[in-house]
């Protein structure tokens, strides 16, 4: 669960868009906030017991589990690594590392798989690493911080959960990495800043398997989306922290022969304000205020740009609070708030403690030769 490539106003950014607003002195145990719109209840923890307590009342099944995902730093945004600096270089860190481990990657049979490989390396992707297991993740928002001006730092456990789009009673079947939704998403990240339609219309068919041509690939997808995808148990790390990731998009879209902002605003919006979850090419060439502008067989003429996450130059408002629609993961109780879980800092270090008790330690989280040494080392020379 790497954290690294944190811009610098991300915090600001954060406290904005989280509302949590200053920690210190104000929360009580259980305190709804409003952000956006949505009502999140922040839960504040301040032992082992109090977090198990707190678990052991969510809703949560096999079938449709929650999952968790623990940060240091509660001020952290939801952000991909290879998105958080500049999206432009995104495809720059894959072509690299193919060159050098050419190999591993060919052995690779999907665009995810690929990502997966290069997160376990801790190479920025696309992807947010999550659990299964809410006690790694409480391990990974207890953990110490690197830089000192950060040791007053909160930590939080986000919870999310898959939901149906078309039935609300009904869970959304968890998508694997053979699905044709996480295709595109993985995908976009082999693209350049600046692609067509046509272009990951021929990665996707290639990696999906599709018989379909790109007209039908689902646009909202490609312009604002995110999915929870349970990835292979292949290797102990993943194992031992019963990884899964998350996979996210944030794309303006542009017509090559109407490359005006007004255009590119009006058709993005158009797109993301459809009413339906679904909506292609061929649909959208049906509308009357674009007809005009598509040729139906010229995909190539739609192109997309990659946004800059959260940043405040997005033209449109959801790409500067929630550019990846996080918000549909998001696990909520029964009265629809947002669960929220923070740990005070003078905490965390008797949180740590109490996971020894249970195994839940470094060299369980990162099971490798080197890890697993030197915590061997550690505890024989006390």
């Amino acid at each position: 669960m790497g954290l690294g490539f944190i811009m610098s106003n991300d915090f600001e950014i954060a406290k904005k868009i989280k509302g949590y607003g200053s920690f210190k002195g104000r929360l009580s145990q259980k305190e709804i906030v409003c952000v956006d719109n949505r009502s999140v209840k922040i839960n504040v923890i301040n032992s082992l017991s109090d977090y198990i307590e707190l678990i052991c009342k969510l809703n949560t099944s096999f079938e449709n589990p929650i999952f968790y995902r623990g940060q240091k730093n509660a001020n952290f945004l939801l952000n991909p690594a290879s998105l958080r600096k500049n999206p432009a270089n995104e495809n720059l860190f894959i072509e690299e590392f193919s060159r050098h481990f050419s190999n591993e990657i060919n052995e690779c049979y999907s665009a995810i798989s690929k990502l997966i490989l290069m997160q376990h390396y801790r190479l920025p992707t696309r992807c947010l690493d999550i659990t299964e297991n809410p006690l790694v993740a409480l391990y990974f928002a207890c953990e110490k911080n690197v830089s000192k001006s950060e040791d007053e730092s909160w930590g939080e456990i986000i919870l999310f959960k898959e939901k149906s789009a078309f039935d609300k009673k009904i869970p959304e079947r968890l998508k694997t990495d053979k699905s044709s939704n996480v295709s595109i998403v993985a995908n976009t990240a082999f693209m350049d800043e600046d692609f067509s339609l046509w272009q990951l219309g021929a990665y996707w068919k290639n990696d999906a398997n599709q018989a379909f041509d790109e007209r039908f690939l689902n646009l909202k997808t490609i312009v604002r989306d995110c999915f929870i995808v349970r990835v292979p148990q292949n290797n102990p790390r993943i194992k031992n922290q019963q990884g899964a990731t998350i996979v996210a998009n944030a794309n303006y879209v542009y017509l090559e022969n109407a490359n005006s902002e007004k255009m590119r605003k009006k058709i993005t919006k158009c797109i993301l304000d459809y009413e339906e979850d679904y909506i292609c090419y061929q649909m959208l060439f049906k509308k009357c205020s674009f007809k005009a502008k598509l040729k139906i067989n010229q995909t190539w003429n739609m192109r997309f740009q990659k946004v800059k996450p959260y940043c405040d130059e997005n033209t449109i408002e959801v790409f500067k609070n929630d550019p990846f629609n996080f918000q549909k993961i998001y696990y909520r109780d029964c009265e629809g708030n947002q669960i929220v879980i923070l740990i005070p800092p003078d905490k965390k270090e008797k949180i740590q403690n109490e996971l020894t008790h249970f195994n839940i330690t470094n060299s369980f989280i990162y099971p490798d030769m080197e890890t697993v040494a030197n915590k061997i080392c550690e505890y024989i020379n006390k």
